[in-house]
């Protein structure tokens, strides 16, 4: 881990579904690797989801994948994020 403060989400490894269990507002970090198992894509496997409606006795948890807008490496300069994001209205 870098000198700098970071969040780790420990990945659920191996996940191939999505849970039914979950409360809104979790993070969840699934991967189809296995502990320790080294990732062989180019932009990495790993997806971070969060639940927007809670699961319960009737019916099972929602969850979003989290879209990212580009992918950078050690040594790449931090590109400026995208301006291009609509408005949101009230209503």
């Amino acid at each position: 881990m870098a000198n700098r403060d970071q969040i780790n989400i420990q990945p659920a490894f191996k996940q191939l579904t999505m849970p039914c269990e979950g409360e809104a507002g979790d993070l969840l970090v699934l991967t189809p690797l296995a502990d320790g198992e080294r990732d062989p894509s180019k932009q990495g496997l790993a997806s971070l989801w969060f639940c927007v409606r809670s699961g319960d006795r009737e019916r099972d948890a929602v969850w979003a994948r989290v879209q990212f807008d580009g992918v950078a490496s050690c040594g790449h300069l931090i590109p400026d994020p995208p301006q291009n994001h609509p408005t949101l209205q009230r209503g």
